[in-house]
């Protein structure tokens, strides 16, 4: 089984995102019967879903995790949907900073992972990782490249995706004081878990 597991650049003012730390780690470390390959995605609006495409492309995974920082987290969250719709508080890192505008006009207002995200976050629950399901990826470039990631997968009905926000790790040079942070070791885990778990179904 492939797995491609992306995770994002540094963005605004964290010189590290826990989401490339991690992947970096899982890749490094491996799964055994699994072919993990590991790409960095830019924090664009504009980019990202062209960086997927390329990605999916060249490494043809049956399986696309994609792990994205959550600052406010205290806990890893499987999300359920990603909505057509790209609004943003803060620029990305081109400078872009979209008002309420639809990602593809011609698409569905919302689509959903296939998935099996309940069982999923069972298998985590029993590794002793924190973890829950959300219904929002929010609106920023996470929910962006997720919706692209759910479009392939209806262009590639034998591919799976889910998209995955991390909290800030502890120890995490640029995290806020005030942040909550969970263990490197149990994020690591816990997406390691999802891959055995799709490993074995």
């Amino acid at each position: 089984m492939k797995i491609l597991l992306t995770g994002f650049e540094p963005f605004l003012d964290y010189s590290e995102n826990s989401s490339w730390v991690v992947a970096e780690q899982v890749a490094t470390r491996g799964v055994v019967g699994c072919d993990v390959v590991v790409e960095q995605l830019p924090v664009s609006f504009m980019r990202v879903g062209g960086a997927l495409r390329k990605a999916v492309e060249e490494h043809n995974p049956d399986v696309a995790i994609m792990l994205g920082q959550a600052g406010n987290s205290d806990s890893v969250r499987l999300e359920r949907v990603a909505l057509n719709l790209m609004d943003a508080t803060n620029a990305d890192n081109d400078g872009y900073m979209p008002n309420e505008e639809p990602i593809s006009p011609d698409a569905p207002a919302a689509l959903f992972t296939t998935m099996p995200i309940k069982r999923l976050r069972s298998a985590i629950e029993a590794a002793g990782v924190g973890v829950k399901i959300s219904n929002s990826a929010g609106l920023y470039v996470c929910n962006r490249l997720y919706f692209e990631a759910l479009t392939l997968c209806r262009e590639r009905p034998s591919m799976w995706a889910i998209f995955v926000h991390l909290p800030l790790y502890e120890g995490q040079p640029s995290a806020k004081i005030n942040k909550p942070t969970m263990p490197l070791e149990a994020m690591i885990k816990a997406i390691q878990t999802i891959i055995e778990d799709i490993k074995n179904d």
